[in-house]
């Protein structure tokens, strides 16, 4: 498995550090790496360049898509002054590129190419979470949501349409192995919030 250096961990990381952030936080991608190593273990370096700067932006409320794309950009903005400051040796530009298209990928709106389907499957693992971890999860992104706009009942509404969505795909996880491990539990944990 490709390990990221600690100067562009730090980096990364202080990217999730804003007050807002309840879930989509420095502890996020640390889970994502941890569960990488236990179900990717041969993660590219542009797919660990990817879940490190996923949700480097994220604001919610964002227009489609908006999120990602900058991600992608902080990404290689701040890949581009770590070399230049020579505290890592710089990924080639093919690598990058991947890296920046996984991130685009990660609003789960259609399937991902295949070179981006464990990133996202690794993403979307914490809707297959134990009920406990899985409500908590769904307070966190709350925190997030009235953190900056406040309306409690809009951010249930839109939570449960995201929910009523993803049952509707034939699949939630792109690749067998995420499928065949956690598609029951997944499916299972958002309709039992849909019917609380």
């Amino acid at each position: 498995m490709w390990r990221p250096p600690v100067p562009l961990i730090d980096a990364a990381l202080a990217h999730y550090c804003q007050a807002h952030r309840a879930y989509h936080d420095a502890h996020h991608v640390e889970e994502l790496l941890g569960l990488a190593e236990a179900h990717a273990p041969d993660l590219s370096e542009a797919e660990g360049l990817a879940i490190l700067f996923h949700d480097a932006v994220y604001v919610p409320g964002a227009p489609h898509g908006v999120n990602e794309d900058l991600s992608a950009r902080i990404m290689d903005a701040t890949v581009a002054a770590l070399v230049r400051a020579g505290r890592i040796e710089s990924p080639s530009r093919e690598v990058l590129d991947v890296a920046a298209a996984i991130v685009r990928a990660t609003t789960h709106a259609e399937p991902p190419p295949a070179f981006a389907a464990r990133v996202c499957d690794l993403d979307l693992w914490r809707l297959a979470a134990p009920w406990e971890d899985f409500q908590r999860h769904a307070l966190g992104i709350r925190h997030e949501y009235l953190f900056l706009r406040g309306d409690d009942a809009s951010f249930w509404a839109g939570r449960h349409a995201f929910y009523r969505a993803m049952l509707e795909k034939p699949a939630l996880f792109s690749t067998r192995y995420f499928r065949e491990r956690f598609e029951p539990a997944a499916r299972d944990n958002m309709r039992r919030a849909l019917a609380a």
